[in-house]
């Protein structure tokens, strides 16, 4: 075989293998089909060329020459096709691509006459070469025409690209015009020019371009597929050829040619498979592709290794393992994010090249000077859990966010993945460049969200542990400071702080998820999703769903505490009636009032009170501690709520004919697990929680609260109240 039939048997398979891969990967996407359609026009010019070269008989190849130029009619008609779909703009170039296409089918339908080629005849080396027809010269126009065409879209499209586009359509144009360029060299024998077809081997060059464009710059979503069958192939021809080659030398060389031998040479090849395809995918990982993993796999086992520890620097760890295992980067860190700064700090950094302008210490875990990023950037990408690529940014946002992005350049961060729970932004993980310089491709992306939610989840409980954890420390610290002279008595109470402490933790990271799952399943079975129940089972399970409701109360008073002493308890303010959230509560705890045999009325305001800057849910808390608690200690009698305005404040009262307080009680009534004398035999569930939740949330509306009582037996009153000036400021 000479040249030229080994260059077409090249374009053959080269154009099968990409044609075929693409269509099968995804049939449905234009700019696949378009690919596919290219590349069939090819494959039909490259193998009726090899069928041509190889022809002995005269009037045969002449068939075969005017069969590869049926490739050759549509080679540049499908090309254009590649370039406007691609490019997005086939709207715009609709009418000049159904122009091509009329021509081709003419040009098509002229192949059978002698228009197009005429004759053949011996010319230099080939045994047959074809000459032109009157038609051939317009069909050169038409194709010339379309290439250079095509090219000048490309690079008008590329000077307003974003990097990774820009650089997919560079390789595609560089492939697709010296493809078309070098199989043209054909056409100058044609018009009896001697220049031989030399170009033939490069004819196929388009789809060596176009699979590097697609594995590098994330060209199509058929990268991993296609890698991880590159290094399987490089890795059994490894393995192949050696085989070949040892065999060959027992039986040619060394004249060896027995069955123990062969099995020799196959068992070697079968041992040995595994560690050359596993050095071949290392290789590619860090030099070439960088990301050959299983994404579901990558997921599976951070989320597994996440939830085996609560400790934040651990979790660092297992972030920055997996995101150098599967990217190959070469820096990863977390940025936890300071509502009061407004400020992004570095928690985690494994790479000290940005110690000018994060400045931490040598563990890399604490931060002096934090990164605040823009807000209306963060609006737009973190806030909705979309990840910032810094090169897509550079473009997209045409400058905007110039000072941001060379701040971002300069401490080598090329992704940005927020960390959000629900609508809050906790911080973000930032990476930087990939060993293998490889662009971050939508494989890559998919899971890099993934994994952000996760991670996001996971830091959340290691800081919120965290904090009880410090806050205990910093507890610990303050009581040997204020008790140093009462070393005994100290010893006790630090006993008792560490055993509240150690409740509020288990309380906080273990009772509220399976309380809720109690919760759940209760219901269920309550509403008959499991299968009707009798009397005395359904009233069982309304006492367990009762106690698990208190439950989950303490767990959330425990929550507030803990929040609240940390500050970090948040409280979004507006416009609200507060008669509106009374009312509800009201209702909501009539039937539980009934059930005692109270008499639980209102009085409210027949005019509509002024609105308030309320944080519903925690006036809603307190509201409801103050009136359940009337409840709970009233065993006859009645409970009245009272609603009223005067001059500069609005008063919400609860008047009961209760227990009473006892004058020693009151100093302590809204400390945290204070309880009144006595009162534990009235109710006995009750921790000494709520009050001090129901103080701490109401002084934060501008408000106080305050309790009146004439003694034991002779009921008590409670008061909330908010001052109207006071609360106005909130407003600002």
């Amino acid at each position: 075989m000479n040249y030229y039939v080994i260059s077409a048997l090249i374009n053959v398979v080269l154009s099968v293998f990409l044609g075929l891969f693409v269509i099968y990967k995804n049939p449905r996407e234009k700019l696949n089909r378009s690919l596919f359609y290219w590349c069939l026009s090819l494959f039909t010019w490259s193998f009726f060329y090899f069928v041509w070269q190889v022809e002995t008989d005269s009037n045969k190849a002449l068939l075969w020459t005017r069969l590869l130029m049926l490739g050759a009619i549509w080679i540049p008609v499908t090309f254009f096709r590649v370039v406007i779909i691609f490019l997005d703009i086939y709207a715009n170039q609709k009418k000049l691509y159904y122009i091509s296409i009329v021509s081709a089918f003419i040009f098509t339908f002229l192949l059978p006459t002698s228009l197009m080629v005429t004759r053949i005849e011996k010319e230099f080396d080939f045994n047959f070469w074809p000459k032109p027809g009157y038609a051939y010269p317009f069909f050169l126009f038409m194709f010339l025409g379309l290439t250079i065409y095509g090219a000048m879209l490309s690079l008008r499209a590329m000077k307003v690209s974003d990097p990774r586009r820009k650089s997919q359509i560079k390789f595609m144009l560089i492939g697709m015009v010296i493809s078309i360029l070098t199989g043209s060299t054909n056409y100058f024998l044609w018009y009896d020019i001697p220049i031989k077809p030399y170009g033939n081997m490069f004819a196929s060059t388009y789809a060596v371009f176009t699979i590097y464009a697609i594995i590098v710059h994330r060209l199509m979503d058929i990268k991993l597929i296609l890698r991880k069958y590159t290094v399987f192939l490089i890795s059994v021809l490894s393995v192949l050829i050696p085989s070949l080659v040892l065999q060959y030398i027992f039986d040619v060389v060394l004249d060896v040619d027995t069955y123990f031998e062969d099995a020799l040479i196959v068992v070697l090849a079968v041992f040995i498979f595994p560690s050359v395809r596993e050095y071949f995918h290392k290789i590619a990982n860090k030099y070439f592709f960088s990301s050959l993993y299983d994404s579901r796999e990558v997921i599976a086992n951070l989320s597994e290794r996440m939830q085996s520890t609560l400790e934040v620097e651990k979790i660092y760890s297992f972030i920055t393992n997996t995101f150098e295992n599967t990217f190959h980067i070469k820096s990863v860190g977390v940025l936890i994010y300071n509502e009061k700064k407004d400020e992004y700090f570095v928690q985690y950094n494994n790479n000290s090249s940005s110690e000018k302008f994060l400045q931490f210490s040598g563990s890399g875990r604490y931060v002096y000077k934090g990164i605040k990023v823009n807000s209306e950037l963060e609006k737009k990408y973190l806030s909705l859990g979309h990840p910032i690529i810094v090169d897509e940014l550079k473009v997209k946002e045409k400058g905007r966010y110039k000072k941001m992005i060379e701040q971002f350049d300069q401490l080598d961060i090329e992704i940005m993945i927020p960390l959000n729970v629900k609508k809050k932004i906790l911080g973000m993980i930032v990476l930087g460049e990939k060993e293998s310089r490889e662009m971050y491709n939508d494989e890559d992306i998919y899971v890099l969200k993934v994994i952000g939610v996760q991670v996001a989840i996971a830091i959340e409980n290691a800081l919120l542990y965290k904090e009880v954890k410090d806050f205990n420390i910093k507890l610990e610290k303050e009581i040997w400071k204020a008790t140093r002279e009462l070393v005994e008595a100290n010893e006790k109470l630090q006993k008792l702080d560490e055993a509240k402490s150690d409740f509020i933790s288990i309380a906080s990271h273990q009772l509220r998820t399976p309380l809720t799952v109690i919760k759940g399943y209760i219901s269920m079975v309550l509403d008959g999703n499991f299968g009707k129940m009798k009397n005395p089972q359904t009233e069982a399970l309304k006492k367990v769903y009762e106690s698990n409701e208190r439950l989950i109360q303490l767990v959330e008073d425990l929550l507030s505490i803990s929040r609240i002493e940390s500050g970090r308890i948040q409280y979004e303010f507006k416009e609200s009636q507060l008669e509106d959230t009374v009312l509800s509560v009201f209702e909501e705890l009539t039937q539980v009032a009934q059930k005692k045999g109270l008499n639980f009325i209102i009085e409210a305001p027949k005019t509509k009170l002024p609105p308030l800057m309320l944080d519903n849910e925690k006036i809603r808390q307190v509201i409801m501690n103050l009136t359940d608690n009337a409840i709970k200690y009233t065993e006859k009698g009645s409970v009245k709520v009272i609603l009223k305005k005067n001059k500069n404040y609005i008063r919400y009262s609860v008047e009961d004919t209760g227990m009473g307080i006892k004058s020693d009680d009151m100093p302590h009534l809204f400390k945290k697990f204070s309880r009144g004398t006595g009162t534990f035999l009235v109710h006995t569930e009750g921790t000494g929680l709520g009050l001090y939740v129901a103080k701490e949330m109401a002084e934060e509306h501008g408000g106080r609260v305050w309790a009146e009582s004439d003694g034991p037996g002779r009921g008590s009153r409670f008061h909330f109240e908010i001052d109207l000036v006071e609360n106005d400021k909130l407003k600002k």
